[in-house]
């Protein structure tokens, strides 16, 4: 019979507990010291796992943050899904996007998706098969085909090119979250909720949204 703490060592294998401290005390580290300066010696610490767990787990600092980022990922997937832009055709687009802005906001209560949003904004981070940077690009797709059907259901202008639109509304997104995450709770709150499709209105749409 394998005990627990055999267990724990095999990786993969890390128990919920565990999962979600690495997660914590990585993040919290990584957005410290950020990439460069973080330690990987204060996030065994943090962690309360044992050196020879950890090396177990993961062996250098690249593999940690690629794990912490995909155990993230599957953490905020198993309680949401973004909806198939095929959803926002239509008339009914602006009242599919406030509805898509009132589960996110819901959502980021979650441990996880507020451990991957601060984790997700660092300036730099591992080379190569990077998660983070495979997220972002999976994101950017998915605005740009959302904004395509508003485009062709005439809810929103054409007048810039699909790239360049993209990329503004990506960046106005990811600006009001970095803020959401960067301040206190009683202060993010009313923002991240009103935010986002305030501007996104104001930037995109051809006229007053249709409510039919």
């Amino acid at each position: 019979m394998v005990d627990r703490d055999e267990a724990e060592r095999r990786p993969g294998a890390l128990t919920p507990e565990r999962r979600a401290a690495l997660a914590q005390a990585t993040v919290a580290e990584f957005a410290r010291a950020g990439y460069d300066g973080a330690s990987l010696n204060r996030i065994i610490r943090d962690s309360g796992m044992s050196k020879s767990s950890f090396y177990h787990f993961v062996g250098s600092k690249s593999e940690l943050f690629d794990v912490v980022v995909r155990m993230l990922i599957a953490d905020v997937r198993a309680q949401w899904a973004p909806p198939a832009p095929g959803e926002f055709a239509g008339r009914r687009f602006w009242r599919r996007v406030d509805a898509l802005l009132e589960e996110f906001g819901a959502l980021s209560a979650q441990p996880a998706l507020q451990h991957l949003g601060r984790i997700f904004y660092l300036g730099a981070g591992p080379g190569g098969s990077d998660a983070r940077a495979k997220l972002l690009g999976a994101v950017r797709a998915w605005v740009e085909e959302v904004l395509r059907v508003g485009r062709d259901s005439g809810q929103i202008g054409a007048e810039l090119p699909i790239g360049l639109q993209t990329d503004v509304t990506f960046a106005v997104l990811r600006a009001i979250d970095e803020w959401a995450l960067a301040h206190d709770a009683d202060g993010r709150g009313a923002v991240a909720a009103s935010a986002p499709g305030l501007l996104l209105r104001r930037m995109l749409a051809t006229r007053a949204p249709e409510e039919s």
